[in-house]
């Protein structure tokens, strides 16, 4: 199975697959392709049984694609925290409906108490 069928695959469990997610799920898929070639060739920098320097160029573009790389995740909702956050969203814009009769419901009463203010008293 490709990246990009395990992240649709993945999405589509957690009920939150569109087809327009195809583009960002591609360009994820490349940036991992990426991040294993950098890391690759940044561990073909080291010298035999030490280990790579933090301090070779290539590091600070392995530390760019993995922040990059989880921007990307975050924006799939791949991520506990955006999968919440788009949970929230989806459960509240079914709640928002509750919400509006709730308040009415309760602007009914308002009136009516309000009511009983202005009435005269014997």
């Amino acid at each position: 199975m490709t990246r990009e069928q395990t992240y649709t695959q993945q999405l589509q469990d957690l009920g939150i697959y569109e087809l327009a997610f195809e583009p960002e799920i591609h360009t994820l898929a490349i940036m991992e392709r990426d991040l294993q070639r950098a890391l690759k060739a940044w561990k073909a920098t080291a010298e035999k049984g030490k280990q790579p320097s933090v301090t070779d160029p290539i590091w600070t573009a392995i530390c760019s694609l993995r922040r990059d790389i989880l921007a990307h995740r975050d924006a799939l909702g791949l991520t506990p925290k955006a999968l919440q956050r788009l949970r929230a969203k989806t459960e509240g814009a079914g709640a928002g409906s509750e919400q509006s009769a709730i308040c009415s419901r309760l602007d009914r009463i308002l009136d009516e108490v309000n009511s009983y203010d202005s009435s005269p008293r014997g």
